[in-house]
């Protein structure tokens, strides 16, 4: 009788994992009081993502290796941590677009587009995800755990971001001010 119910719960399993879809997506939004020239090249250039990327501290394991160029189109980053491997390049860059292709465990592949948008004295950061899970039986599972780890991630990297951003922007500001005091009584 447990055996059957094993058999049973087993069979649901596998069915319930198939049912579910093996693509997700994550669309994650911030307004950010600070001149674009100051947000983007925080997200372009792989060699700054350690100021605001979340990753470090939600899997202090890993470890990120920087390609050559850190920035522009074919900039690569690449991690190793004890929940695996991945890499990321840049595959398109514009004035308010950056384009991304992930690969996890050189299997799991996730397309990124990272969008700035200027307003009048704020940008608009929106990072759009989407993948698919390709584990035989379980992809559906997988798909959904990505789909909220990334959401929750995505969300405190932009948070993140934020932070640093304004406060990068402020202190440009207060520099250049204290420039001009400086020219003005010589």
């Amino acid at each position: 009788m447990l055996v059957q119910l094993l058999l049973v719960l087993l069979l649901l399993f596998i069915v319930i994992g198939l049912l579910l879809p093996q693509s997700y997506n994550v669309t994650k939004s911030i307004n950010i009081n600070a001149n674009t020239h100051i947000v983007k090249p925080l997200i372009t250039d792989f060699s700054q993502w350690h100021k605001w990327s979340p990753w470090k501290k939600l899997d202090p394991s890993v470890e990120f290796s920087l390609g050559e160029p850190s920035t522009g189109v074919g900039a690569h980053q690449s991690w190793q941590s004890k929940w695996g491997a991945g890499e990321m390049t840049t595959t398109a860059l514009s004035a308010n677009k950056m384009v991304l292709n992930i690969l996890f465990a050189q299997e799991h592949i996730i397309a990124a587009n990272v969008i700035f948008t200027q307003n009048a004295k704020t940008v608009t950061v929106t990072f759009q995800i989407t993948g698919q899970a390709t584990l035989p039986l379980v992809s559906g599972y997988v798909a959904v755990l990505s789909e909220h780890i990334l959401s929750n991630a995505v969300s405190l990297g932009l948070n993140n971001l934020k932070t640093v951003a304004q406060l990068s922007d402020a202190q440009t500001i207060m520099e250049s001010h204290g420039s001009q005091n400086r020219t003005s009584k010589s």
